[in-house]
């Protein structure tokens, strides 16, 4: 075939993909209504196992073969597609040789967050409901409307006859929001089925963020290379066996919630801002290709800080280069002494705090609480550190050929520029990706499609509409593009 003809061939498929996406594009709403309606809190287990059939339901309909996987905790759900496969008519293709097609991993999660307070709520959580262009329900954006995407790409595909020389496999787990449990489980029995896979890719997350000439920040195309590690934990201190009178005890006797203050601040550095415990750095590494791309970044940072109405940063250095290169420490809640109206003058005797620490690539998170607990219980003896959760830090080398096709994907599809991050802010559990062998050099790509005010984990939780429109066009071009340069 001639030049010609090959763009020509191209622009018809890229025509015809299109055209399925918006013949189709109503049902895919419907079948994302289906998801959102269905209760899944995996923290409480509310709705989880009818979830994890509709979850198959939902892939099977899209044209991939799909099950689930029982593990300890709650299922995982699996589906492929691969060439050659039967369509929806049952007329299938000759096969290709597998050793020759790239197979891409999409990974998502059907669990939510609990819905929190329903009053805040303006409409409620699991009844999905469109304003403003705007899909408004629990899981919108975290993650039910990014991993279907993934899933009515595939329909589109299709439908419109340009499923590629590729295979797509989908992991959609049950337990993201409660530490992933059964993800590792299924992982770390090396499942065959995960043995060829060639790119792992996570669309979860929001979109980063820029501000505009008139200083408001919109959601742009994005690709990170990974995700920054965190570590939860929470800290008691009992400093005697009752509350007591301040006036005749305090001075003497230590107040649990004065002590557990001073006992935190320990673990600052002079200058504010970095963290000072023996061992937290270890392992620590940043390279130089992530600098460059952090120094890309657009500085928007005066319109973050107007836009959450912060009177001053922590430090002066370049805000992205402090979010995304530097591991940081944040106090999540205290709790001690009284706490109703009015005064009590009481010296209490127990005091709790809940912290996370949020880990650059390399560093362990076990190893990170083991330091962290040393130094605690070094200054004092009396306190107990309890280990909430963790997520391992996770990089892929920047110069990644597979990137290549995503960002062209990004930008056909979004018509912008592609802002690349070294990392993601936030925490995921691509890491344990690499707990198995055949994936452990594999790169691993997050994508997020959620508009960047998402307002995942929060009252009125919601994904634009256009966001879940174009995910679903972003994930048929990335698989396309594969196909085209097997």
């Amino acid at each position: 075939m001639d030049e010609n003809r090959a763009d020509g061939g191209e622009s018809s498929a890229d025509d015809a993909l299109a055209a399925a996406v918006d013949e189709r594009v109503e049902t895919y709403r419907e079948r994302l209504f289906e998801l959102l309606s269905q209760p899944s809190v995996s923290t409480t287990g509310e709705g989880m196992d009818v979830a994890a059939d509709l979850v198959v339901d939902v892939l099977e309909s899209s044209g991939l073969d799909a099950g689930r996987i029982e593990t300890d905790r709650y299922p995982v759900v699996y589906a492929e597609r691969g060439p050659g496969d039967e369509g929806r008519d049952g007329d299938g293709e000759e096969a290709i040789d597998g050793d020759d097609a790239p197979t891409v991993l999409f990974y998502g999660h059907y669990d939510v967050q609990p819905p929190g307070d329903v009053d805040a709520w303006e409409s409620p959580a699991f009844e999905p409901t469109i304003r403003d262009g705007s899909i408004y329900a629990r899981g919108a954006g975290d993650n039910k409307g990014q991993f279907a995407a993934h899933a009515f790409a595939v329909d589109a595909l299709l439908a419109a006859d340009a499923f590629p020389d590729a295979t797509v496999k989908l992991l959609v787990e049950g337990g993201e929001e409660s530490g992933s449990a059964g993800l590792r489980e299924y992982l770390e029995g090396q499942p065959a089925e995960l043995a060829d896979v060639d790119l792992v890719y996570v669309a979860d997350g929001p979109r980063h963020a820029v501000a505009g000439d008139d200083g408001v920040r919109r959601g742009v195309p994005t690709l990170m290379y990974g995700n920054r590690g965190v570590l939860s934990i929470q800290v008691d201190l009992r400093t005697a066996n009752t509350d007591l009178h301040s006036g005749n005890f305090g001075g003497p006797v230590p107040s649990a919630t004065n002590r557990l203050v001073e006992v935190l601040a320990s673990m600052r550095a002079d200058d504010g801002d970095g963290i000072a415990v023996d061992g937290f750095h270890d392992g620590t590494a940043i390279t130089d290709a992530d600098r460059e791309l952090v120094a890309r970044i657009p500085d928007d940072s005066e319109a973050i800080r107007e836009e959450l109405d912060v009177d001053r940063f922590v430090t002066d250095d370049p805000y992205y280069e402090r979010l995304l290169t530097r591991p940081s420490m944040t106090v999540n809640g205290l709790s001690g002494g009284y706490q109703g109206e009015g005064m009590k003058t009481v010296l209490p005797a127990t005091a709790s705090a809940k912290l996370d620490f949020r880990l650059v690539p390399n560093q362990d998170p076990d190893a990170v609480f083991e330091a962290v607990s040393a130094h605690l219980r070094e200054r004092e003896p009396r306190i107990e550190v309890a280990k909430h959760g963790t997520f391992p830090p996770m990089k892929t080398p920047v110069d990644t050929p597979m990137a290549e096709p995503v960002r062209e994907a990004l930008g056909a599809v979004w018509g912008e520029d592609v802002i690349e991050l070294p990392v993601l802010g936030g925490s995921l559990p691509a890491a344990y990706f690499r707990e198995v062998e055949a994936l452990a050099d594999v790169p691993v790509l997050v994508v997020p499609y959620a508009n960047h005010d998402q307002g995942n984990h929060s009252p009125n939780e919601h994904l634009d509409v256009d966001c879940f429109e174009n995910g679903i066009r972003t994930s048929a071009r990335v698989i396309r593009s594969l196909g085209r340069d097997a």
